[in-house]
């Protein structure tokens, strides 16, 4: 394509159809992409073709039953990506740096991601940099990748499945055990088998999901144990997955180094299994093509040598 055709189609090109295209892949659906932009259907379909006829190729294969990126589209998709991490970070890339270090810095997390040495070094870090701020946003799994992904977060702590182009960092480790609450009928059963549980209504984690995108060792035994099919609540964080499990909306998977608070107050129960019990990691991600502005690069690197943790893993005695 000549220098002056390159030219002109930068100058013609409508940037904010190629936003439209990277909701569509995003969401995998017109319909869902349009309800995200809070547009009509019409207007999204029309935005692709728009895009689509602006680079000359088709982008997204679409029949019934079918919604797939051509290889122009993988392409394209993957010069988007690029294209809206320098966009959305532009602004704080050209705060000045010096001595006296300002600017904010954005995390987003998983629910109850924790390390006590990491908010040892926060405290440490805000008193060498009383001017910077921190914003904290507590997403789902796929939420907190994506946000990394385009560079709207500083930093992200997640579990789940970590794509190749991030960078991940093992944060923490947390083991997870089976309880119930108190109206449940194994409450307070010693003798309790893991085929006793089949069947019964289960609260789940949204990551935590059997054939979902983000399956990991919880899951796991879920599917071993053959409990957990029937998932009657699903919650994002552990404060509400704790609750429907109380409330006997079913029975649920929890981080062990936080239930022991209720398991004290008669609230919760622990069920098989009790051995070889299942360990999520948790890890500190981030995109290493992200336009950093001083204070995050400054907060990235007081931060780096972190060391991971591992909780405990209580057990009522009976």
């Amino acid at each position: 394509m000549p220098i002056n055709r390159l030219e002109r189609f930068a100058h013609n090109l409508d940037w904010n159809l190629l936003r439209t295209f990277v909701v569509v892949v995003e969401e995998g659906s017109i319909t869902r992409a349009a309800n995200r932009l809070l547009l009509q259907q019409p207007a999204v379909s029309m935005a692709l073709k728009r895009l689509e006829q602006s680079v000359g190729h088709r982008l997204i294969d679409r029949s019934p039953g079918r919604f797939e990126l051509t290889e122009a589209g993988e392409r394209l998709h993957a010069l988007c990506h690029d294209i809206f991490t320098a966009i959305v970070r532009l602004p704080e890339a050209m705060e000045p740096s010096g001595e006296d270090i300002s600017g904010h810095i954005t995390i987003h997390a998983v629910s109850h991601a924790m390390n006590p040495a990491w908010d040892r070094a926060i405290a440490d870090f805000f008193r060498l940099h009383p001017r910077v701020t921190v914003g904290v946003t507590v997403e789902t799994t796929t939420d907190v990748i994506r946000s990394v992904e385009r560079g709207v977060a500083t930093l992200g702590l997640s579990d789940g499945i970590i794509p190749d182009g991030l960078e991940k960092v093992p944060f923490c480790y947390e083991r997870y055990a089976l309880y119930c609450g108190r109206g449940h009928r194994l409450f307070g059963a010693l003798d309790a088998r893991l085929e006793d549980l089949r069947g019964e209504p289960y609260v789940s984690f949204l990551a935590d999901v059997l054939g979902g995108p983000h399956m990991g060792p919880v899951t796991a035994v879920r599917a071993v144990g053959s409990f957990g099919q029937q998932v009657r609540a699903l919650a994002f964080n552990v404060e509400e997955v704790l609750r429907l499990v109380v409330a006997n909306a079913g029975i649920g998977m929890l981080p062990a180094h936080l239930t022991g608070a209720a398991l004290t107050a008669g609230e919760l129960w622990q069920l098989p299994p009790y051995d070889d019990l299942p360990v999520t990691e948790t890890f500190r991600i981030t995109n290493p093509g992200s336009a950093l502005n001083p204070a995050e690069r400054a907060f990235l690197a007081h931060m780096n040598d972190v060391p991971p943790w591992r909780w405990g893993e209580p057990h009522q005695s009976g």
